[in-house]
């Protein structure tokens, strides 16, 4: 008997871990109201990290007082989230004291108890800055986007789109901020689906030090409507020092426009005028949608 219930036991316990894991953050409001002034202050709950969620409510908190200086502690101040994610949530907070009006913008990342910034997700680079421009520094991280602010306080008068800025994305990260969809060469002969703005990247057996390369084809749909925007390669960990060794690679591409395509993905050397010895082709329908940045 005791040790059914002892497994029942750690069957609820991985249950439980199971269900917290990867879902998106809690905010919670704490209303405080004073002769003059009534307060919206967000406060998060249910991270992973302890430490890290004091440390993010310490920052939601000062952003709160911050706020209400600003709008001279009379008025109400009041919060929106924009974006939610496991790790990562975007906050708005608002003050109002007549026509007096004052923006605050946090973007919290929960894995590391701080502000995160665009040099997080994305290359700050020539492009970024010609697409950007130079004033990036007040901005706002939204579901399908970010608005940035020309000074502190002041609302967002710029929004850009995901889409827009996929191919500065940095590919090491980006998953946390966007969808990724996840293939392997199982997916020959199948159809992915996805929505303009999307990620999916694949996952192939692969060794360079024989001359093979995954090299890729394109067709249908748009120019350009689909970018590959980055790749790298992996070996094991007890195999690093060992030349020759056989890996992992991984391909990025970005869904930048909707269409039908064929994707083809070829394991060959490419001075031999052969085919690939592998191949993965896949169809990718890439559907339009309507962005909700307000």
């Amino acid at each position: 008997m005791k040790k059914l219930l002892g497994a029942l036991l750690a069957a609820a316990l991985l249950f439980c871990q199971s269900a917290f894991a990867d879902q998106p953050t809690t905010v919670l409001a704490e209303v405080k109201s004073g002769k003059q002034i009534r307060m919206e202050i967000p406060v998060i709950d249910g991270a992973n990290d302890e430490v890290f969620q004091q440390a993010a409510n310490r920052i939601l908190k000062d952003a709160a007082e911050e706020v209400a200086a600003k709008i001279g502690r009379r008025g109400k101040v009041e919060y929106a989230v924009t974006l939610n994610r496991p790790s990562l949530v975007s906050v708005q907070l608002t003050g109002v004291n007549g026509s007096r009006k004052y923006y605050r913008y946090v973007n919290l990342d929960l894995a590391a108890g701080r502000e995160f910034t665009l040099d997080d997700f994305f290359f700050h680079n020539e492009e970024r800055q010609q697409l950007l421009g130079n004033n990036t520094e007040n901005i706002l991280f939204t579901e399908h986007g970010v608005a940035i602010a020309d000074k502190r306080g002041s609302h967002f008068t710029r929004q850009f789109s995901y889409e827009e800025m996929l191919p500065l994305a940095r590919i090491g990260d980006i998953g946390r901020l966007l969808t990724v969809w996840k293939l392997t060469e199982n997916s020959d002969g199948k159809t992915l689906k996805v929505s303009r703005g999307d990620l999916f990247a694949f996952k192939l057996n692969a060794n360079p030090s024989t001359g093979f390369q995954w090299m890729n084809f394109l067709s249908g749909g748009p120019k350009n409507g689909i970018a590959k925007i980055g790749s790298s390669f992996m070996i094991p960990n007890s195999q690093r020092e060992q030349t020759g060794t056989p890996g992992m690679e991984f391909q990025f591409y970005a869904a930048q426009a909707a269409g039908t395509y064929q994707l083809k993905l070829s394991y060959q050397r490419p001075w031999e005028k052969v085919g690939g010895i592998r191949e993965c082709n896949v169809t990718v329908v890439v559907a339009d949608k309507k962005t909700d940045m307000e």
